[in-house]
């Protein structure tokens, strides 16, 4: 794939034009690192090599711009916002069936583990609970770790309902059952007897509040029948505990759930993450039919984004990898304000992206103020560095990270003259080049 990112400025000046391209064949990799401060052209610059993209790929290639700002407004593009508000989502807890790549325990550790890159992280305890939660949760949707057949939503097992991936709705419903059991003492089923004999009860009540009458005799009778019914069923229940507790099954989710204490911060986790909104099972209607996906997650806080660039990040990454080697970009990610969602892990997406994708057909294109904001050893996996125009105040440490002189970033005019470096296949110490954006 060609695109023309603008003509030598030096060559210009002696009334040549030498084109300027960036040749994912050349490169690399097809990972671009574009540093401006605002009102630069960082988007500008965006949509003019998605332009050529989309016609020189003729809509072989998918773009997935993750729009922090809410201002990546890209001509064409199927745009989907995502709040607390609405009905979609992204499911964290679906399992790849892939016997290879995919399993319960790979995904329980990635949902660990993008937990723990934000604010959401989880102390030693809480991880162990929440893991041992989270296998015992699939267990009860039909997935086991050493079963990959059970993997699969069609699995071959005669169920009475379809075979679902567990959500963080249900993981958040499971653990409250776990904790309101290890409150009473009783094991689950118990539990969810006992929650039926109150709600009916409070039903009753309700009743004769909106009745504002005393209820006939017969009525009173069948409540009376119906609560009896409840209670038996709860006292059997609570026996055939008491006889499980011979086989040790109840002792040992004691230890795996720890303490109610534990549990319930594991429990407040859930809950917030729950009412985030973000993480639902019914997907965004994106248009399948159009290159450009825009994830418009403006209305998310800070610590949320990040959980969010995360999964998704890991998703698309973790697809790459299983549709295999690629002669060439079929896939890109573009992340606006990209240093926010940096980590020194390097199991974080993005480092996992740089490093790694490039034989898999999957390109980074990060945006940012400033190439400070990055490590050495993300900016040397990164093919390709453009510099629009930053703030003065980075120009000495970018000129020391970057290798080049302090007088080129002067250079550089916004909209008109950039430098870029491309690091081509069998070149170890490229140049940057000043380029004419604007003749």
């Amino acid at each position: 794939m060609h695109i023309l990112m603008g003509h030598q400025s030096y060559e210009l000046t002696q009334g040549r034009k030498v084109p300027v391209v960036w040749d994912t064949q050349r490169l690399i990799n097809g990972h671009m690192l574009l540093v401006g401060k605002s009102g630069t052209g960082k988007t500008y610059s965006l949509k003019r090599m998605l332009e050529q993209m989309m016609r020189e790929t003729k809509g072989r290639m998918r773009v997935h711009v993750m729009d922090v700002h809410g201002d990546i407004d890209i001509e064409g593009a199927s745009t989907v916002k995502f709040s607390e508000s609405t009905p979609y989502g992204f499911n964290p807890l679906t399992i790849n069936p892939d016997p290879d790549f995919g399993g319960v325990r790979k995904r329980v550790q990635s949902f660990i583990g993008a937990l723990n890159r934000t604010g959401f992280r989880l102390g030693s305890r809480q991880e162990a609970v929440l893991r041992s939660l989270l296998y015992d949760l699939y267990a009860s949707h039909g997935f086991y770790d050493n079963d990959p057949m059970s993997w699969r939503i069609k699995d071959g097992v005669p169920r009475p309902t379809p075979k679902t991936h567990p959500s963080i709705e249900d993981a958040l419903a499971f653990a409250r059952t776990k904790l309101k059991g290890m409150f009473l003492g009783t094991a689950s089923k118990t539990v969810g007897a006992l929650e039926r004999l109150y709600r009916k009860q409070i039903q009753f009540h309700s009743r004769m509040k909106r009745a504002n009458q005393a209820l006939t005799p017969e009525d009173e009778e069948s409540h009376k029948q119906d609560m009896k019914g409840l209670a038996t069923e709860c006292v059997e229940l609570f026996q055939e505990h008491l006889d499980s507790l011979q086989t040790g099954v109840e002792l040992t989710d004691l230890l795996k759930y720890d303490s109610k204490d534990t549990m319930k911060s594991v429990v407040d986790r859930l809950e917030n993450l729950n009412s985030i909104g973000i993480f639902r099972p019914q997907r965004p209607p994106f248009d399948k039919n159009t290159p450009v996906w825009r994830y418009d997650i403006k209305a998310l806080a800070q610590e949320e984004k990040k959980l969010f660039v995360s999964f998704i990040m890991e998703a698309i990454f973790q697809s790459s990898v299983q549709r295999g080697v690629q002669s060439d970009l079929v896939e890109i990610i573009i992340l606006d304000e990209a240093h926010l969602f940096l980590t020194n892990d390097p199991d974080n997406p993005i480092n996992a992206i740089a490093k790694e994708a490039r034989k898999f057909g999957l390109g980074l294109f990060c945006a940012s103020q400033s190439p400070t904001h990055f490590s050495d050893d993300f900016l040397s996996n990164v093919a390709t560095k453009i510099i629009l125009g930053i703030d003065q105040m980075y120009w000495d440490q970018t000129a020391r990270k970057l290798k080049l002189d302090v007088e080129a970033l002067g250079w550089i005019i916004p909209h008109q003259r950039i430098l870029m470096q491309m690091n081509n296949k069998g070149e170890t110490r490229p140049n940057f080049m000043r380029v004419a954006i604007k003749e």
